[in-house]
């Protein structure tokens, strides 16, 4: 841009001005959660100084500039008391300049200041899994997901405080001691009849880490910490997720996975001295995930009785729930049934997401449920 020289001293004047000018200079202010963010449109404003910057003292907002033959633009955000021109450069100093001040160099049009992320600090993963007999393919798809799944969680998500439990669908199952005939109840020398399991190994509801017979792990989990859950410092998270989630196929034949969730949640089962003491905190955000492939309404809780289930283990704030179902779909061709379990997950609104449980690949529903996971998150800050 040339200037005739007649007006420079105008056209100098009028720069400074612009620079004293806060939120009218050109830059948009918004704020974030925890950290500002300034974003400035840069425009030519050099003459043959070539440069213009900007610091702050005690009034202004925000202030942006830029060079245009550089294609820098920097963005002051503070307060401005005094301004001095000389030549071609504008300066606009002031007594307190305790900026925050961002350097854009690879775009030329907008610098943008954020601070660190901010949003929930603990995030308690709760996964119902039907283990009745036709289920091992849908169990072997989820532990196929869960690496990818839990890696893009600790890289996307502002805190790496998890609690993740496994529940299946039924109390007993088929196998015990007295009751062993069963096929799903042969695998590794009949293990899941032995008795070696201890009550809590018998209540819906409870956190898995034994789980026992056709196609199940049929050895303890080894979790970090001693719970009947994982912990996110668990240094074979992935492994023993996978432990647990391999529930088997010796499971009732009466799946009830809303029971399951109500159950896990309840009070007394969470409270100190349950089966789940100290998985379900109150300051944490619960993601809930169940898998269920039965055509029948086998559950005892309604739709709405779940949800109401829920909603209340979190003091009655939806907004701290994520709500994930792989289910059948039958207007999508995927097996019959689950018109109810459809209706629970659809009453969480935005928060709530179906997907079909005859996929052979859940990675890329868990994915997709990330992002609102994510928004989840960030609007419920620790």
């Amino acid at each position: 841009m040339r200037i005739d020289t007649t007006y420079a001293p105008s056209i100098l004047f009028a720069l400074a001005l612009a620079a004293c000018s806060g939120d009218d200079s050109g830059t948009s202010d918004s704020q974030g959660t925890t950290a500002g963010s300034v974003t400035a449109t840069a425009t030519d404003s050099s003459s043959s100084g070539g440069e213009s910057s900007s610091s702050s003292g005690s009034d202004a907002t925000s202030d942006a500039t830029s060079d245009s033959s550089t294609g820098t633009t920097t963005t002051t955000t503070g307060s401005a008391s005094d301004t001095e021109s000389t030549g071609g450069e504008s300066t606009t100093s002031g007594a307190s300049a305790s900026a925050t001040m961002t350097d854009a160099t690879t775009d030329p049009t907008t610098t943008t200041t954020t601070g660190e992320a901010e949003g929930c600090k603990k995030v308690d993963f709760l996964f119902v899994i039907d283990n009745s007999v036709s289920m091992q393919g849908e169990q072997t798809a989820l532990k196929a997901a869960f690496p990818a799944f839990i890696d893009t969680i600790k890289n996307t998500l502002p805190t790496n405080d998890y609690h993740i439990m496994v529940a299946d669908t039924d109390a007993e199952g088929r196998c015990s001691p007295n009751t062993c005939s069963h096929s799903t109840c042969q695998a590794a020398n009949k293990y899941a009849c032995m008795d070696i399991f201890v009550e809590c190994d018998t209540v819906r509801g409870a956190g898995v880490n034994h789980p026992a017979g056709e196609a199940a792990s049929n050895m303890p989990c080894d979790f970090f910490g001693g719970n009947r859950y994982l912990l996110s410092e668990d240094p074979d998270l992935v492994d023993n997720f996978s432990c647990a989630a391999s529930v088997g196929l010796a499971g009732h034949p009466s799946e009830r996975p809303m029971d399951g969730i109500v159950e896990a949640l309840a009070p007394a089962i969470n409270a100190p001295g349950g089966c789940n003491d100290g998985f379900l905190r109150d300051d944490a955000i619960l993601v809930v995930t169940f898998l269920s492939d039965d055509p029948n309404v086998e559950d005892v809780n309604s739709s709405f009785d779940t949800y109401d289930a829920v909603v209340a283990a979190k003091g009655g704030d939806e907004d701290r729930i994520v709500m994930l179902g792989l289910i059948p779909q039958p207007d999508m061709g995927c097996g019959k049934g689950g018109a109810h379990w459809s209706e629970m997950i659809s009453l969480f609104g935005e928060r709530g997401i179906e997907g079909a449980i005859c996929s052979e690949d859940y990675n890329a529903f868990f994915q997709d449920a990330v992002s609102t996971i994510l928004d989840t998150c960030i609007i419920n800050p620790g």
